[in-house]
């Protein structure tokens, strides 16, 4: 990482650019005035003052009341420490505004039957992992491929067992079925019973939701992609489908 890496790491944290110039050319200096950090900085010494103000009210550095004013920065590992906090405490203040607004423009019309794409095999597991959260009775995860039994998904699956949901797994491969839980339901599902489709990973959650992702090297990097629906009728339709075609008792 070098000086341009290390600025533009900062401002992911929170810093603005000029900012984190201000503090990684402190750190260079140790202690310093505006005129000395603008002579190693992009920063103009006009711009400098500001940015040195609103590090001082992030606690990242400390200023000596002299002519000309100077500088000191906190340590790396203080300034890390305070960051993270910081980010946190926002990240925390902005998902809890999130949550409380959440549905709260929904009116009483009624919704599109919505079909929703989510890319990329972490995105896919997580979304996997969230419908399982979402399960008031009973889940379904079938696939072939080991892979795809994340130690995540697992995690979540076992969870949910613990919270009397009813929940299956269903493969043809013995090293997927071999990984499930004594407390998940592993059922064998021959390949020869199963359809002639791409389908990588199948989740049913209770009857009205359910995601199929596949697996393709056309899709480039991402790897996978899923639909899913979930409190439609296509998805209740569809459930019943997947059910029939993997042979499960309803």
């Amino acid at each position: 990482m070098d000086e341009e890496d290390a600025v533009e790491a900062l401002t992911r944290l929170g810093l603005t650019t000029y900012e984190a110039r201000v503090f990684v050319a402190l750190q260079q200096l140790g202690t310093g005035s505006a005129s000395d950090i603008a002579e190693i900085t992009a920063v103009p010494r006009s711009q400098v003052y500001g940015a040195a103000e609103d590090l001082q009210s992030r606690g990242l550095l400390d200023v000596q009341q002299t002519r000309p004013t100077v500088y000191r920065p906190v340590s790396p590992q203080e300034a890390e420490r305070r960051l993270l906090s910081q980010l946190e405490s926002v990240g925390q203040d902005a998902f809890a505004y999130l949550e409380n607004v959440r549905g709260s423009a929904d009116n009483d019309e009624e919704r599109s039957e919505a079909i929703w794409t989510v890319r990329g095999q972490p995105s896919v597991r997580d979304r996997v992992i969230d419908l399982i959260g979402d399960a008031d009775e009973r889940v379904v995860y079938g696939t072939s491929d080991p892979d795809l039994l994340e130690e995540e998904l697992l995690a979540a699956l076992q969870a949910a067992t613990g919270d009397g949901i009813d929940v299956t797994v269903v493969s043809d491969e013995p090293a997927v079925l071999d990984a499930v839980p004594e407390s998940v339901q592993a059922v064998r599902q021959p390949a020869d019973d199963q359809p002639e489709a791409s389908t990588a990973r199948l989740l049913l959650v209770d009857s009205d939701t359910l995601l199929m992702g596949i697996i393709s090297a056309d899709l480039g990097d991402d790897g996978e992609i899923a639909f899913w629906s979930a409190g439609t009728s296509f998805a209740t339709v569809l459930s019943v489908l997947a059910e029939e075609m993997i042979e499960l008792d309803r």
